[in-house]
């Protein structure tokens, strides 16, 4: 193939200008890594995107016949049906660098200045390599509007996938610092969406997070979301996924941000990690936007009477006895104690009074209404009659 003029590509309907932003570009490029069954990738970043776009996965690979198809009108090998590498050589000059699996060498492809230049053959690891330069080097108005290069979109779109898919290595340098390194989850971890989350973020949010399973027939729901102790005065940390893809659902966070706040009393955000489970083509997404709010609803009106009834005394004597439903303790040692006592604190920890289970889950639920640390029992249903109390050290 010798030097082709792009606009020799560029006037089928499928390759239309779309808008590009450094964060959407990146989100295509992602997902082809993930679809081309990736399982590390690795993404470098300079000046927002502004300088390059380099992404790195260790994937099926791409023969030269692939290469060359990829940037023709009728290509339907790539992500949604949309011929990316077409569309974004039109905005930046591209290079992308490939090799299959059973292959010894790889394949180059280089489109500079709207120019296709001849595949060659080349070094190349197993994979693909895609770096984008000069990002709207030919349109000035969109290269110099900083709404096309915002750090924390970058950021957020790195993070979405990551969480998204936890068996996947995720390795990013933004403007030359480290922001995300994840190894491959652990198969037998206990949790590996709390697992990934505590490499994403930190340890802190991730020990502070309640789990719920919601569902109904036609749609299932999964969050994680910070204690009472975690909020923020912004709205950090907040993703919603869905069928494994990020989502923006805007109504969805706006509904969980109010019930929360309106639950729990508190004038601060949470964060919290909504992964969505349904048939896209069987259900509306103004009705998986309902069905979800009123699942939120009504879980957080079951839990909050609960908390809200928690009788809490502090610095209490080995000897003393409440005036309330209560399994009397006493104890030979002269320290205060701490008695608490809850109906039903969490939706998953109903009937369990295993002191295991108290010091891994309870003391995150009791953060929204008691400074006491640890507590024991969970009674069936939600009335004082039927809860248990311990008196555990302060």
């Amino acid at each position: 193939m010798s030097n082709t003029p792009l606009a020799k590509y560029s006037k089928s309907k499928n390759t239309e200008y779309e808008e590009y932003s450094a964060s959407k570009i990146l989100r295509n490029l992602i997902e082809f890594s993930i679809n081309d069954s990736a399982n590390k990738i690795s993404i470098k970043i300079e000046r927002n995107g502004l300088s390059l776009i380099e992404i790195k996965n260790n994937g099926n690979g791409l023969s030269s016949k692939d290469l060359a198809e990829s940037v023709e009108n009728n290509s339907v090998t790539f992500n949604n049906n949309q011929n990316i590498f077409l569309n974004l050589s039109k905005i930046s000059n591209l290079e992308i660098i490939s090799k299959e699996k059973d292959k010894t060498r790889g394949s180059l492809l280089k489109i500079t200045n709207d120019k296709i230049q001849p595949i060659k053959e080349c070094y190349a690891d197993i994979g693909t390599k895609i770096s984008l330069k000069d990002i709207f080097y030919n349109d000035n108005e969109k290269r110099t509007n900083p709404e096309n290069f915002i750090e924390d979109d970058i950021k957020n779109t790195i993070f979405n996938y990551a969480l998204a898919f936890p068996n996947i290595n995720f390795l990013a340098k933004l403007n030359n610092t480290s922001i995300i390194n994840t190894p491959i989850e652990d198969k037998f971890s206990k949790d590996k969406i709390i697992s990934r989350i505590s490499k994403v973020f930190d340890n802190k949010i991730a020990k502070s997070l309640i789990k719920e399973q919601l569902e109904t027939e036609k749609i299932k729901i999964k969050i994680y979301y910070s204690n009472k102790k975690q909020v923020s005065k912004k709205k950090n940390n907040q993703y919603i996924i869905v069928n494994n893809k990020p989502a923006r659902f805007l109504e969805i966070k706006r509904a969980f941000n109010d019930i929360y706040r309106k639950s729990f009393e508190v004038d601060g955000y949470p964060s919290f990690f909504i992964f969505l489970n349904y048939n896209e083509n069987l259900v509306d997404r103004k009705k998986v936007e309902k069905m979800t709010k009123g699942l939120i609803l009504k879980s957080f009106s079951l839990i909050k009477p609960a908390i809200s009834q928690c009788p809490v005394v502090e610095s209490l004597p080995f000897d003393f006895s409440a005036n309330f439903p209560t399994v009397a303790t006493n104890s030979s040692e002269s320290n205060p104690f701490m008695s608490v006592i809850f109906p039903k604190p969490n939706l998953l920890n109903v009937g369990r009074s295993r002191i295991p289970i108290v010091f891994e889950t309870l003391e995150k639920v009791l953060a929204f209404s008691s400074p006491c640390k640890c507590a024991s029992g969970a009674a069936p249903t939600p009335k004082e009659s039927m809860t248990i109390s311990k008196h555990l050290p302060i």
